[in-house]
């Protein structure tokens, strides 16, 4: 659940913290008054994403911070996301005046798909959009395998769909191929036989390139390795010198500590003056100084940068990945016929595969239609719609897609008598507010979320019908945190908890605030919603009313 919600530098919010509790918590206020701006900072909280428009000063950053009391069982996505678990979680998002977003959980930098992955498994927000979205198949097909639990399934199905879409592209690749006439393929044999004469090595050209530095500046180095040797090493050279300090230094080491750490200094330096004579010594002798070997690196290396232009390619690595594309070329060609039947007869083994996970799929999804048809109709007449009909439509489709083959329509009647159709046909803004809640109240005990918010999901209800509503919002929140935005006074006199966005003025600017309501606020609040901006004696008592109900 939600524990407090923190935003800062936001839309119409300067700065804005709130506490949330258990139970049903409304959140009321006049249009435009900053409602739904909490529930925006919230979805982006869950990785939605964000531009350098949402900030209310455009000069500083935006801060958006939520905890949220997660159950062990949750522990999984932290798992999955290699992540510290916490029972209190710190999900915190911030947006600079230029537009880039950084977001945290527990102070550990994340991207916004694991956002995405861990507030979601707890939060849903059900919205306008949503209820809208409940039109497109797409979405009741989600809801359906949201109800039968097919996560798993999809995901064994997937597996398979990718490899058959591979096998599909692969056999399309090599028909665009075609077969190589005689003239072709004797100039790709040509530029093979170049290319692997060549015995092309990774990393060769790089290699040779500080060979040939090397050979090209021998005589410079040897002569500057050898004067440095000498200054080493000769009669009173550094060397020498150096000893003779250390002998001196030793003579004064037992009197402080200070001086024998200088004299151990001394001596690391000769020890390490030492070590580097010799290797001077060991680099002269290996130094090349060989003409012949300087133009051999040179030719190799004409060679290979004339490979490069003639294939218009900028490394080595790039030559062997051509070289290998020429053999495949080739091969294509000359096994064309015989490629195309294996790569064929692998596509159909991968069809039948993908078919029975497809049939798996249809029966998951057929198993659990009856009963959410069933559940559906029953909680819409709890919504007082007296004789609802509703039917989950399973059909096959011709070619498979990345979830099945399934194709589902929600058909829907509020009316008795009437032929049930698809739901865009026939459902009334109240009806799709209806629809939804049912949806998210059937739903929310399979998605074992702990906090479910609806952005004005009342919108087209009103009187004994928004009564119901707020009834079923209740009877969730006995499970679940349910936070809704409301404009119904008939919703809001349910909850447990009751808070007012408003928007006040200073230095001229807006910003939009919070309040919690007691007792006197809330039938101030309600009688308000009741009766418009003018209180009175009527709404005051129909307030009351409500909420000793």
């Amino acid at each position: 659940m939600i524990n407090t919600l923190l935003i800062k530098n936001f839309a119409l919010i300067k700065s804005l913290e709130v506490d949330f509790e258990k139970g049903f918590t409304v959140l009321s206020g006049e249009t435009g008054s900053g409602k739904s701006i909490m529930l925006d900072a919230i979805s982006l909280l869950m990785g939605k994403r964000s531009d350098r428009g949402s900030l209310y000063d455009k000069e500083k950053k935006c801060i958006l911070e939520i905890e949220i009391e997660l159950s062990n069982d949750k522990q999984v996505y932290f798992k999955k996301n290699n992540l510290d678990f916490d029972n209190k979680t710190i999900i915190r998002r911030e947006i600079s005046y230029s537009g880039k977003s950084r977001s945290f959980i527990n102070d550990t930098p994340v991207s916004l798909s694991v956002l995405n992955d861990i507030v979601s498994s707890t939060i849903e927000i059900y919205s306008q959009n949503q209820s809208i979205s409940l039109k497109s198949e797409e979405k009741q097909l989600e809801l359906l395998d949201n109800i039968a639990n097919s996560e798993g399934l999809i995901q064994n199905y997937k597996v398979v769909y990718n490899k058959y879409n591979i096998l599909k592209n692969e056999i399309e690749n090599i028909k665009k191929g075609n077969k190589l006439s005689d003239a072709e393929l004797e100039f790709l044999n040509f530029q093979i036989e170049e290319l692997f004469q060549s015995k092309l090595k990774e990393g060769e050209k790089e290699e040779l390139e500080s060979q040939f530095i090397v050979l090209e500046n021998s005589s410079n180095i040897i002569e500057k390795l050898s004067e440095s040797f000498q200054l080493l090493s000769e009669e009173n050279g550094v060397n020498t010198k150096l000893s003779q300090i250390e002998n001196e230094l030793q003579k004064l080491s037992n009197l402080s500590e200070r001086l024998n750490d200088l004299v151990e200094r001394v001596s690391s330096v000769r020890i390490e003056l030492s070590d580097i004579e010799s290797e001077m010594n060991i680099l002269s002798e290996l130094v090349d100084n060989n003409s012949e070997s300087l133009m051999i690196v040179s030719n190799r290396l004409d060679h290979l940068n004339s490979l490069l232009v003639k294939h218009r390619k900028s490394t080595v690595y790039e030559l062997i990945l051509l070289l290998e594309e020429m053999h495949l070329k080739v091969q294509s060609s000359s096994d064309f016929e015989k490629i195309i039947d294996k790569k064929n007869k692998e596509l159909k083994l991968c069809e039948k595969e993908l078919q029975i996970h497809s049939n798996v799929l249809t029966k998951n999804r057929k198993s659990v239609a009856s009963s959410f048809k069933s559940n559906v109709e029953f909680h819409l007449q709890k919504l007082g719609i007296k004789s609802p009909v509703f039917n989950v439509e399973i059909t096959e489709l011709s070619s498979f897609t990345s979830i099945g083959k399934d194709k589902i329509q929600f058909l829907f009647s509020a009316n008795k008598g009437n032929e049930p159709l698809e739901i865009h046909k026939v459902a009334s803004g109240g009806e799709l507010s209806r629809l939804m809640l049912c949806f998210s109240y059937l739903l929310s005990d399979f998605n074992n979320l702990s906090s479910l918010i609806f952005d004005e999901i009342d919108t087209g209800v009103s009187g004994e019908i928004a009564d119901l509503m707020s009834e079923m919002m209740k009877s969730m929140s006995e499970k679940r945190q349910v936070l809704s935005v409301t404009h119904l006074p008939q919703i809001a006199s349910k909850a447990d908890i009751h808070f007012r966005v408003f928007k006040s003025e200073s230095n001229n600017r807006t910003n939009s605030e919070i309040v919690k309501l007691n007792m006197e606020g809330r039938i101030e609040e309600i009688a308000k919603m009741l009766s418009g901006k003018k209180i009175t004696k009527t709404s005051i008592s129909n307030a009351k009313e409500l909420l000793s109900q």
